[in-house]
């Protein structure tokens, strides 16, 4: 584990965008506005046709802060978060997404969260994990039980139910152990990569708001079973991996039967034989309870596609 106070800068903001040159302004904005200036901003441009790329360099010309552009052919998020990693200089990752922006304190009180972990503690932890709120202020999701927990990816969700998306930072050099499968299609899921984390690195989450998000119309969160449907080789790893994160993390009996109806799901959508996902099925009984809902629900995402090509 490298010691951040070696490593200049502390943080490496993230964004991965694509033609949305329209929104970048506003993250642009943030990162002007905050109190802690120990940062880069690392642009990854997934294909872009519009001005994102002279929006970014006449930034670089004019900000008092580092960034750093970088090209691609479209190839998906999951990519650009990759090619993001390589690229980062800082200790800290903070992806933000084109359409969300960050509070005026928020990599201070990142910084301040990581730095109240006890340093003989720290080579455990990947990161910290705060709210994130729409633009009217309302908590997406669920809040976390204690200003302070320590957890895990997994656990956050199966043990004390939070729900909805959060806002955090993670440590480059665990990023760089787990990097996205890019051989899986456009699109993988971030928790594909979470979950992994969670099994050998803790989080510690603060109740406190970090970021804002503004879902966009026809952007990744309205289009995931579209998504998930047309990368299911992608999508049904996430679902083979999580039922096998019990026992290790303690995963509920209900929650692994959900991911069984998706495992179906998704391994139908690839075209994975019945056959071969028994094989496959840790838990037969499980796998074969959730039969009928994985086909129900196959069905509809074939629906769902076809309708909206």
């Amino acid at each position: 584990m490298t010691d951040q106070v070696d490593v200049v800068p502390f943080f490496t903001v993230f964004t991965a965008t694509f033609n949305r040159a329209h929104l970048l302004p506003r993250v642009y904005e943030s990162l002007r506005t905050q109190v802690d200036r120990d940062f880069e901003w690392v642009i990854v441009d997934d294909g872009s046709a519009d001005n994102t790329r002279d929006l970014a360099e006449e930034w670089i010309r004019e900000s008092d802060f580092t960034i750093r552009y970088h090209y691609q052919p479209n190839s998906g998020r999951h990519v650009a978060i990759n090619r993001g990693v390589s690229l980062a200089k800082g200790y800290l990752f903070v992806s933000v997404d084109s359409d969300d922006w960050l509070a005026p304190n928020a990599l201070h009180s990142i910084k301040k969260a990581w730095l109240s972990i006890p340093v003989t503690s720290r080579e455990y932890f990947a990161g910290v994990v705060g709210l994130c709120a729409s633009p009217s202020g309302a908590i997406v999701g669920t809040r976390f039980p204690q200003k302070i927990l320590d957890s895990n990816a997994v656990e956050i969700r199966t043990k004390y139910y939070v729900k909805g998306d959060k806002f955090g930072a993670n440590r480059v050099d665990v990023l760089k152990q787990y990097p996205f499968p890019e051989n899986l299609g456009r699109y993988v899921a971030d928790a594909l990569v979470w979950n992994r984390i969670a099994r050998r690195y803790s989080l510690r989450f603060v109740d406190e708001v970090w970021a804002y998000v503004d879902y966009q119309p026809g952007g990744m969160s309205a289009k995931d079973v579209i998504n998930r449907s047309t990368s299911p080789h992608a999508a049904r790893l996430y679902y083979k991996e999580y039922v096998s994160l019990s026992p290790q993390l303690h995963v509920p009996a209900v929650e692994r039967l959900k991911a069984y109806v998706n495992f179906v799901r998704f391994s139908l959508h690839a075209n994975i034989p019945l056959k071969s996902q028994a094989l496959e099925s840790s838990e037969k009984t499980l796998w074969l309870l959730s039969l009928p809902i994985g086909l129900t629900l196959w069905a509809r995402d074939r629906w769902k596609v076809l309708n909206e090509k």
